[in-house]
């Protein structure tokens, strides 16, 4: 239970880092980037060596800490321009219902129990996705420091990132659990080689990204991208990584991740409105309702 708490809690620190970019002027893409490599570095200092070696280039699980690599830095991206779309609590919710995805794979791939409780919570998610990412009638003024949003801010965009966010989670949890289940040792050092593999992926892939618009002239270094890289990895780098120890730990992945899922929803909600003053629409919180309602039916086993 205790890995699980943890991830919950790196998890809500990380969506709240997302409101202060606009403050501080932070370029979004940047900071992602270097938070991938301060990810890596926190799997050096968990291990106590260097998570990679000659042997990491035969591992069973390098294929798809490649593939996940590329999910994990798209995705996030995703995130944070829906955090500075919609605020802290509608981007939480999106992104928390990927549950709707990888609750039907745990219980089909894993052979888990599906009860008319979690199948019933599942069917009410797909109305709390719609409902929560609802637009109030047109695009929400979006935050200083967004120029270049502002600039290609079109109706497709507004919902693209959120869509988004939500496909890509799902897809993260997905592979995460079919490695987890079926590649990595439970006992060994898998999960931390596993996860900084994920991060130095995605890393590298975002490196390629920058290099290219530094070629472009469309990309300037600023020591502040590097500190918010910073303050991004860390809860990162442990939520991932006390997520697949909670796996290992409590087992029925399909309890396990709604559980995870709507205490990440109710706190960020809690704090965005809270600490942020964050203002939702009657049918955005129909939609956080639905949300909360739809992941307790399927945790009640919990």
């Amino acid at each position: 239970m205790l890995f699980l708490l943890l991830s919950i809690l790196s998890s809500t620190l990380l969506v709240m880092v997302f409101k202060f970019f606009p403050k501080f002027g932070i370029d979004t893409f940047q900071a992602i980037v270097a938070n991938y490599f301060i990810c890596v570095i926190c799997g050096t200092l968990v291990l106590g060596r260097f998570p990679f070696s000659s042997e990491t280039l035969t591992a069973e699980w390098l294929p798809y800490a490649s593939v996940l690599g590329l999910l994990f830095i798209s995705g996030f991206y995703a995130v944070g321009m829906t955090v500075l779309f919609f605020g802290l609590t509608v981007a939480s919710v999106l992104q928390k219902m990927s549950l709707v995805i990888s609750v039907p794979y745990a219980i089909i791939a894993f052979s888990e129990p599906a009860t008319i409780l979690k199948i019933s919570g599942v069917l009410l998610a797909l109305g709390a996705v719609v409902l929560s990412n609802w637009p109030s009638g047109s695009i929400q003024k979006i935050e200083p420091g967004l120029d270049n949003i502002k600039k290609q801010s079109s109706a497709f965009l507004y919902w693209f990132f959120p869509v988004f966010a939500f496909l890509a989670s799902g897809g993260i949890e997905c592979g995460l659990q079919f490695v987890q289940n079926s590649i990595l040792d439970s006992g060994g050092n898998d999960s931390a080689e596993f996860s900084s593999g994920i991060f130095a992926s995605a890393g590298i892939l975002g490196s390629l990204v920058i290099m290219y618009q530094a070629v472009r002239g469309k990309a300037k270094f600023a020591w502040k991208n590097l500190i918010a890289g910073i303050l991004l990895g860390v809860p990162n780098y442990f939520s991932i990584f006390f997520l697949l120890k909670s796996f290992d730990v409590l087992g029925d992945k399909s309890v396990v991740l709604p559980v995870n899922n709507i205490s990440i929803v109710a706190v960020s909600a809690l704090l965005g409105v809270l600490l942020f003053k964050e203002k939702l629409s009657k049918i955005n919180w129909l939609g956080v309702g639905l949300a909360v309602l739809a992941i307790l039916l399927i945790a009640l086993k919990f």
